[in-house]
């Protein structure tokens, strides 16, 4: 467990919290606009295809061979599809870029929906290349959770470090599996996050919640390691203090589960 923190603290972890979300976003918006050149080479290359066999379709009536004009036919049609995905796909990942957690980087109280954070989250940690190429994902998530009070941001923020969390343990591990699952029970929603990474130490656990603690360093977007400042948990435990929440650790070489708990409506 971990000691409340003081006031002193609190104020400075608030205002690093506060500025945390907008930094981080600025990392994954460059990841997708990264990831956004992959449906545009697609889209450029399937329009140049599209505008040859176009040419060889005029050229196949004018021979009047339907054989060819068929076959080209086909090859245009999947083409075609080929583009649509694309745009799909371009429509997607522009969506996030003005979804609520991108945009509002303080969000007003409100009902919350543990789910579309999560699933916002994981969606916006597909820029970080070692997340989307390297790691194995098991989502499990309970549709019948009930709604949480708060800032949208604020839970964005513990998920996205508990997450970043666990990739960094498993950066050197053999079998890199990540496990997201939510559920209830009584009067509260759970969040629970299980690598497969190197673990945390018994006499380190003692430690991890205090700001700029650290014992490794962070996985980059290559799976490059940059220095880790250790803030992470220590945000994620202040933001638990403000919405009565707990977490707790379990650990060993090969698997370390998070499960965090809210009071349902808390605020």
């Amino acid at each position: 467990m971990y000691e409340p923190a003081s006031s002193r603290e609190r104020t400075l972890l608030r205002k690093i919290a506060d500025n945390y979300y907008g930094v981080c976003l600025v990392r994954v918006i460059e990841g997708i606009i990264h990831n956004l050149n992959g449906p545009l080479q697609i889209l450029y290359i399937r329009s140049e295809q599209l505008e040859q066999s176009v040419d060889q379709l005029r050229g196949a009536l004018q021979s009047e061979t339907l054989t060819e004009v068929e076959g080209l036919a086909d090859r245009m049609e999947e083409r075609v599809k080929s583009i649509s995905g694309s745009l799909d796909d371009l429509n997607a990942r522009l969506g996030h870029l003005t979804s609520d957690l991108v945009v509002e980087r303080c969000s007003d109280i409100g009902d919350v929906k543990i789910n579309q954070v999560i699933e916002d989250c994981l969606f916006l940690l597909n820029a970080n290349m070692f997340f989307k190429h390297n790691v194995k994902k098991t989502v499990k998530l309970n549709d019948a959770l009930p709604l949480l009070k708060g800032r949208k941001t604020d839970f964005c923020i513990i998920v996205l470090n508990l997450i970043q969390n666990a990739l960094e343990a498993m950066v050197d591990a053999q079998d890199k599996d990540l496990t997201v699952e939510t559920f209830s029970q009584e009067d509260k929603v759970i969040i629970r996050i299980q690598d497969t990474g190197c673990g945390i130490s018994e006499e380190d656990r003692e430690h991890i919640y205090e700001a700029f603690f650290t014992t490794k360093k962070g996985a980059g977007y290559e799976a490059k390691l940059d220095e880790h400042a250790g803030l992470g948990l220590s945000l994620v435990s202040l933001l638990l203090e403000d919405y009565n929440g707990t977490i707790a650790c379990e650990s060993n070489p090969g698997k370390t589960t998070f499960t965090v708990q809210f009071p349902c409506k808390v605020k």
